[in-house]
């Protein structure tokens, strides 16, 4: 079973229309442009403050394993889940900064339970509270392809100090965290990173793995989204 969870497999067939449109809150008639300007940026292409700043929608920049740095545009959001496309109408989902779900490529995430009690959302102010039980967290997943249902994970955050990093070429100083999760059934650790606004906490860089042995995913928010 593990073997099969590992292997590589062909990749899973794009979202169709039907999928992108179903429960949003954007106008239809902005999805064909929004898929347009997802498919701008692709193949590390150098992605300015400027033209970042013209965009009519949120944008996130994410690499997926050993590929090109993509431009991604936010095509939905529904409630605290925010729905980005990408230039081969590929998705991923995140909810404060977590990614929770991704459909379209090779291996799929598929499904993150307990996501309320992610202590992300608040992860700056609840370290400073200085209780350690506070940063733990358990949850489950479900991967695709196969029936990989109902993996448990654990997980705990910790505190790596302020570092500088480069945004749309100006550097940034922003909190480190790492967070290092166990699959207690497959006896394997993962280091999820995030970095996070030094006033208010939000995640503004992550690189997060979709599930053990998979790739990691690295997401830059480059304009949050406004409700």
């Amino acid at each position: 079973m593990q073997t099969a969870f590992y292997a590589g497999v062909a990749r899973a067939v794009a979202l169709t229309a039907a999928l992108l449109l179903a429960g949003c809150n954007q106008r239809i008639a902005d999805v064909n442009a929004t898929l347009q300007l997802a498919a701008l940026g692709y193949k590390d292409v150098a992605i300015t403050k400027e033209y970042v700043a013209a965009l009519p929608y949120a944008a996130i920049q994410f690499k997926w394993g050993h590929g090109p740095r993509v431009l991604s545009a936010l095509a939905f959001a529904e409630g605290e889940e925010l729905k980005w496309v990408t230039q081969d109408k590929a998705m991923i989902v995140t909810q404060h900064g977590r990614l929770v779900r991704t459909q379209g490529f090779s291996h799929n995430l598929t499904y993150t339970a307990n996501i309320n009690n992610d202590p992300l959302p608040q992860l700056l102010q609840l370290w400073q509270q200085g209780n350690p039980a506070l940063l733990r967290w358990g949850t489950e997943h479900d991967w695709q392809p196969g029936y990989f249902s109902g993996y448990k994970a654990i997980s705990r955050f910790e505190y790596r100090g302020p570092e500088q990093v480069t945004i749309l070429n100006e550097p940034v100083t922003l909190v480190k965290f790492s967070e290092l999760v166990i699959y207690p059934k497959l006896n394997i650790e993962q280091e999820n990173t995030f970095w996070l606004a030094t006033d208010t906490g939000a995640v503004i860089k992550s690189r997060q793995f979709i599930g053990p042995g998979l790739p990691a995913v690295e997401i830059t928010l480059l304009k949050p989204y406004q409700p």
